[in-house]
């Protein structure tokens, strides 16, 4: 085979592969450092910083059903996300090293988060949510995945079963889910109470940074062409 075609072969393979593999590396995540909280007004607030230095700022809230505001138990430090392996996967590198909040909460009580930028994919982490005698339910607004979940910090391992595309059930359970789009809110009921769950939040990037679609993607155009050389220096090589 000519040397110049073998290079260019070469080089087009690996272009290709880095395209298609991009999508399948675990991606890094950024998560809430929960900054500030009053848990007997049911709010806490936070700042998540993302690699460029820019920032997003997160809101919670409690609510009752008449619309005032609840309460929660209070703040837990990173340990509790240990072990790390309940919330990494293919699909995530990295756990939260910051703080959880904890929950308890009234029968239907609604949790808010709000966000003061758009972000994308973003990822809840829960944990200790219901027991192994008591499950207990989060109702989202919004259809999740399960991407990952494992033993609690203190209480070993349950798990977590999801019963409809935007409900969850733990027993005992702990782990990561995502939601996919593009969100500034958003928020969950918890049909009936339990002592304690916590959680946070994290996300991979922001509308601003990665736009919709983002720019720094190949068109499927662009890939396709790739296969067209490489196809077409394949019969230039059998030509000669």
């Amino acid at each position: 085979m000519n040397m110049t075609i073998k290079k260019v072969l070469v080089a087009l393979s690996a272009l290709a592969g880095s395209i298609f593999s991009a999508n399948a590396m675990a991606l890094t995540y950024y998560y809430t450092d929960w900054t500030s909280a009053n848990p007997g007004g049911g709010t806490a607030q936070g700042v998540i910083t993302l690699p460029d230095a820019s920032t997003v700022g997160v809101t919670f809230d409690a609510i009752r059903t008449d619309g005032t505001h609840g309460s929660f138990l209070g703040v837990a430090d990173a340990s509790i996300w240990n072990p790390t392996t309940a919330y990494t996967s293919a699909q995530v590198s990295n756990a939260s090293t910051f703080e959880a909040l904890q929950l308890v909460g009234e029968n239907n009580m609604t949790y808010r988060v709000t966000l003061s930028a758009p972000i994308k994919d973003p990822l809840m982490d829960v944990t200790t949510l219901g027991s192994s005698g008591i499950p207990a339910t989060y109702v989202f607004d919004a259809p999740f995945t399960i991407l990952s979940q494992g033993p609690t910090c203190c209480w070993g391992s349950g798990s977590l079963t999801q019963l409809a595309p935007n409900i969850i059930e733990g027993r005992e359970g702990a782990g990561a889910l995502q939601f996919d789009g593009t969100y500034s809110t958003f928020s969950w009921t918890m049909p009936n109470s339990e002592f304690w769950h916590a959680f946070t939040f994290g996300i991979r990037t922001t509308l601003a940074i990665e736009p919709d679609p983002p720019t720094n993607v190949p068109e499927p155009s662009s890939i396709a062409l790739i296969f067209l050389s490489l196809a077409g220096l394949g019969i230039v090589r059998r030509r000669h």
